[in-house]
């Protein structure tokens, strides 16, 4: 675990955090501009120091990385010593040196025991054909996948992340967004995440930090956290929830994957996207496990399943909660076995429902999004 107990006045901003975080999977720090979100990344870093007049610490897996208390005084282990990686908005590349060379230089301040694969990663961020270049003749995707590439070889404990996909434009965002989804399956290296985009933070995060105004108002998995109607991630336009479910079936004639909710309901998502997956038979083999993405604006109720729709994902849920956003429009979480399911209608189909928690009904999901392995 990460623990961390931060209470520091920086400059006019207060930073109050007492949590403990995941040291596995993506555990993504999310908020508004100005929450507080770099500032705690930037200190877990060891890159800022909280206020020394306060009581402060850091713990990761029980190594002291900041302590100051009356007890044992003042303990700031050193950045080097901490071993992580940080991939910044900017790829911080070294100008003056070639990609290869810039990929050199985290190998060789990397454990002499590290057993990361130079070549699996430059294959897997596809960055062989960009060794003899200098950081000013990539492009922004570019620099930022030899950035990611850099920091996994210097094998560490740890990779901060902070708003790496900012600057880039939607394709090289995408690009650089798929492989981030795929590398911390593989190499099993703890990311600490930034962001303040919803789509982010869906595609990518198994847990998550929700800070407001330098304050923690959540820290919960990602599938406790996106369907909690109390908390403002229900109401933002994306809103929806992430499902890790079972596959049951591949259905070879019409390219669909059969996947398994309990409670005899299951869910047909496209499995086109598996003809071009290099691990397409793993992922879509019966039992392997799968997350999906389902936008709350995606699925609409009936009071009767329909028998003449094209929607193939009709499924029977009970109204647990309703809730009013704004603008005559409100979020309705639904169950379905033991899976949360958003909906977002207005406020006038409710009321010609005649909708109520504790009412069953039936999900109309007119999209699923696959977002790979879980």
């Amino acid at each position: 675990m990460l623990d961390i107990n931060i209470n520091s006045q920086l400059g006019s901003f207060k930073l109050n955090i007492q949590t403990s975080i995941p040291t596995h999977g993506v555990s993504a720090i999310f908020g508004p501009s100005g929450s507080g979100k770099s500032s705690l990344l930037n200190i877990i870093a060891g890159f800022n120091l909280p206020d020394k007049h306060s009581m402060n610490s850091i713990y990761f897996n029980d190594q002291p990385w900041l302590l100051n208390s009356d007890a044992t005084g003042y303990i700031n282990r050193p950045i080097h010593q901490r071993r992580i990686a940080y991939v910044t908005q900017t790829a911080c590349l070294f100008s003056h040196l070639t990609v290869q060379k810039n990929l050199q230089y985290a190998i060789d301040r990397s454990p002499e025991n590290s057993n990361i694969d130079y070549h699996d990663i430059c294959t897997r961020l596809k960055i062989h054909k960009l060794f003899d270049k200098l950081p000013e003749q990539l492009s922004g995707g570019e620099q930022q996948r030899v950035a990611i590439a850099r920091a996994l070889l210097s094998a560490p404990q740890l990779i901060l992340f902070d708003e790496p996909l900012s600057a880039l434009d939607e394709i090289n965002r995408e690009e650089v967004l798929h492989h981030l989804e795929q590398l911390h399956h593989v190499f099993e290296i703890p990311f600490l995440y930034v962001t303040h985009n919803i789509e982010e933070l869906m595609r990518l995060a198994d847990h998550v930090l929700l800070l407001d105004n330098g304050k923690l108002i959540a820290n919960r998995p990602i599938s406790d956290i996106l369907p909690d109607l109390n908390l403002p991630l229900s109401r933002h336009q994306n809103s929806g929830v992430i499902i890790d479910t079972a596959v049951e079936a591949f259905d070879t004639q019409y390219q669909l994957i059969k996947l398994n909710l309990g409670g005899d309901q299951f869910l047909w998502v496209s499995g086109a996207y598996i003809n071009s997956n290099s691990n397409s038979n793993k992922n879509a083999a019966p039992q392997s496990r799968i997350r999906i993405r389902i936008y709350a604006k995606d699925v609409s109720i009936a009071l009767q399943a329909a028998t003449d729709s094209s929607i193939l994902n009709i499924i029977p849920v009970t109204i647990t909660d309703i809730s009013e956003v704004k603008n005559g429009q409100a979020i309705i979480k639904l169950t379905c076995d033991n899976h949360l399911i958003l909906s977002r209608l207005t406020v006038k189909s409710i009321q010609q429902l005649g909708l109520a928690p504790g009412q069953r009904v039936f999900a109309q999901i007119k999209g699923i999004a696959l977002l790979g392995a879980a």
